[in-house]
């Protein structure tokens, strides 16, 4: 799931670990991929609840991260750990060749070298970039180019003084043109070009008219990656690049456009992470008691009930300790009481 917040775990992975098999009566196995790289801010509660579920699981459960990552070593804690070391050089090597031969392949003796140093020991780095240099589309990682941060990249795009070094940022730039259909991992989706593109401009002060254009532009580069990547014609993914480049260079000249990780801006952004936060508590014991999801609980029961209080006259700390035995959840409670008053 692209989003693995406490709610969208709860719903995915509470019906396989109720059931400890399937309708043939094959037992399941629970495999979670790339828990590292669930987010304290999109993901809020994932790693909580993977740690409440992994207290005593009913079904076995295995799961992947691309890291060490401090962030899961509480999780880390109640499994058993194995870690897989990169695969050799030599041996990445020889595997390549064995699917170039199977495949009917063929690849230059540098492009297989670039490949396989560029994998840094990873077999699906190597075999996804095999497949695009086949397919004619020079990866972003080969040696000869010097990888910028996507930041760096984009902020030098928009204030290059001729067409060709704009476009050599965008060719230069460490990003892909992923899936939309699969989620990733945070850095990942950081990495997506169409995306950064699109959060840098509309969070800037772009004139109306200009603004259609260069997203009609992006709209455009979106139905090309969609269709190289659902019709796996990848050799479509070549032109994406010089299709961004010439197209946005035009009408981005001199508008003072930056890179920004966030369509939304933070002033806007900032209060309602921190309302979200706030808000978590509440929503952690009203959505048991009324037997539905913390999201519907938000939706539906939050307003209802702190309209409720403030009619009643309701003190929220008595309330919290007498039915949640929890002061905090009474101080979140009050919290909203005072913004609903100020409406």
């Amino acid at each position: 799931s692209d989003t693995r917040n406490r709610d969208n775990l709860q719903a995915m992975l509470l019906p396989a670990l109720r059931n400890t098999a399937n309708l043939f009566g094959k037992k399941i196995m629970l495999f979670l991929d790339e828990v590292d790289g669930i987010s304290g801010r999109e993901d809020s509660g994932g790693l909580d609840i993977l740690l409440d579920l992994m207290k005593e699981p009913t079904v076995p459960v295995i799961m992947a991260a691309n890291t060490k990552s401090t962030k899961i070593k509480d999780l880390a804690k109640r499994c058993k750990a194995v870690e897989f070391r990169p695969v050799p050089p030599r041996l990445l090597t020889l595997f390549l060749d064995h699917v170039l031969q199977r495949e009917g392949v063929k690849l230059g003796p540098g492009d297989k070298i670039s490949i396989v140093n560029n994998s840094r020991g990873d077999i699906r780095s190597m075999l996804n970039s095999a497949q695009s240099r086949a397919s004619g589309y020079a990866t972003v990682s080969n040696k000869d180019m010097i990888d910028l941060d996507i930041a760096d990249a984009i902020n030098s795009y928009f204030n290059a003084g001729s067409m060709e070094h704009a476009t050599q940022f965008i060719s230069k730039a460490d990003a892909s043109y992923p899936d939309p259909r699969y989620g990733g991992s945070p850095e990942e989706r950081r990495k997506d070009m169409l995306v950064a593109l699109f959060s840098s401009i509309v969070s800037s002060h772009v004139e109306h008219n200009d603004l259609v254009s260069l997203l009609d532009v992006l709209s455009k580069a979106d139905m090309m990656v969609g269709r190289a990547n659902a019709r796996r014609e990848w050799h479509l993914l070549k032109y994406v690049s010089s299709m961004i480049a010439s197209g946005l260079y035009k009408k981005s000249r001199q508008k003072g456009i930056k890179y920004s990780q966030f369509a939304m801006p933070w002033p806007v952004m900032g209060p309602i992470f921190a309302r979200s936060q706030s808000t978590r508590k509440i929503l952690g014991e009203l959505a048991p008691a009324f037997h539905t999801s913390r999201s519907s609980a938000g939706s539906f029961v939050l307003p209802y009930f702190i309209r409720l209080m403030i009619d009643e006259k309701v003190d929220p700390v008595e309330l919290a300790v007498d039915n949640f035995h929890d002061e905090s959840v009474g101080e979140s409670i009050a919290k909203e009481i005072e913004k609903a008053k100020r409406k």
